[in-house]
């Protein structure tokens, strides 16, 4: 799957562009107003742009991955490898108070990332502990080159490191975070909480909500406002089972207004896949789109262009033809 201007920031600590699925944390919460009606014309704008800013917001659940303090897998499903145990640097650095500024090479074979922080006791982690990553033309080998900031404050911990089974609250902040592509400079700012559960691994919970996420690329800007996102990837079963639920407000430059999208029906699917059930609304001025996952392969889009409870249109979608869009 390709990663939009939204979705890039966040995921481009992951090791892949998208996917999700998952179980609804916001009671079915309507999704804010837009400033603008929902037609035929721009649906697939609408749902395409609301559906990145969903997954875009799951994928920050890894912005703690220099650090060790998450993981990453295919689909965007930025919890997945968390069911291996946390292992190597985040348990070299917990063995030293403070560490840092420690600089390691970046996988791709240039630029640097830089490993700061102070902890309060040996081998754990308590709240006010803090982690701070700085990238300096970073490749990491998946065509992309990071640059910025990233702080993060734990705010509550309990659970093993060196088993890799923990309940982890962070605050994280974005400072002029850029991804270079080959197509497109994006630069972000944000703020983001995570929490991450691994006490049931290879069974894994990781939420985000945050207030304010920005991002400018060559060609537009976006704004996440009171988002939220809520995952869990299931290591038990084969195939692997990932959920997803998100709400938020999202404001473009490629939208003549606000839209208020979320989660009806939680978004599911198998490791490596698109979702195969799940249903996204967006509401516009008195109009809305759902977005349903019809299956693995496929996507319908449904437009009540009135307001009045009725279906007066359908587009029928595969999800790669929603994400080239």
């Amino acid at each position: 799957m390709k990663s939009s201007p939204i979705s890039l920031i966040a995921l481009s600590l992951l090791v892949a562009g998208c996917g999700g699925g998952g179980g609804s944390t916001f009671n079915g919460a309507p999704p804010v107003g837009s400033t603008f009606p929902i037609t035929g014309s721009n649906a697939v704008a609408v749902t395409q742009l609301s559906w990145e800013a969903a997954v875009a917001s799951g994928g920050l659940a890894d912005l703690g991955g220099a650090a060790g303090l998450s993981g990453s897998a295919p689909n965007g499903s930025a919890i997945a490898d968390r069911a291996a145990p946390s292992e190597g640097l985040l348990l070299d650095v917990v063995t030293m108070v403070p560490f840092g500024p420690d600089t390691f090479p970046c996988e791709g074979g240039t630029g640097t990332y830089t490993l700061s922080g102070d902890i309060s006791g040996l081998g754990t982690l308590a709240p006010g502990d803090t982690f701070q990553i700085v990238y300096e033309l970073c490749d990491e080998g998946f065509g992309e080159v990071i640059d910025g900031t990233i702080n993060l404050t734990v705010r509550d911990f309990s659970g093993d490191l060196l088993l890799g089974t923990y309940l982890l609250s962070m605050d994280a902040v974005v400072s002029s975070l850029s991804v270079a592509s080959a197509s497109d400079t994006i630069v972000g700012n944000g703020d983001a909480t995570i929490t991450l559960d691994t006490t049931e691994t290879p069974y894994i919970e990781a939420s985000v909500t945050g207030s304010v996420l920005t991002q400018d690329s060559l060609s537009s800007s976006e704004t996440l406002r009171n988002y939220s996102s809520a995952q869990t990837f299931d290591g038990n079963l084969v195939p692997a089972i990932y959920t997803m639920t998100a709400s938020g407000t999202l404001e473009s430059s490629q939208l003549p207004g606000d839209v208020g999208y979320s989660t009806l029906t939680t978004f599911q699917g198998n490791e490596g896949e698109y979702p195969n059930t799940g249903v996204l609304l967006m509401n516009g001025d008195n109009s809305s789109a759902r977005l349903i996952a019809v299956d693995a392969t496929n996507v319908r889009i449904e437009i009540d262009n009135n307001g009045d409870g009725s279906l007066d249109e359908t587009i029928e979608l595969t999800w790669a033809e929603l994400e080239s869009s």
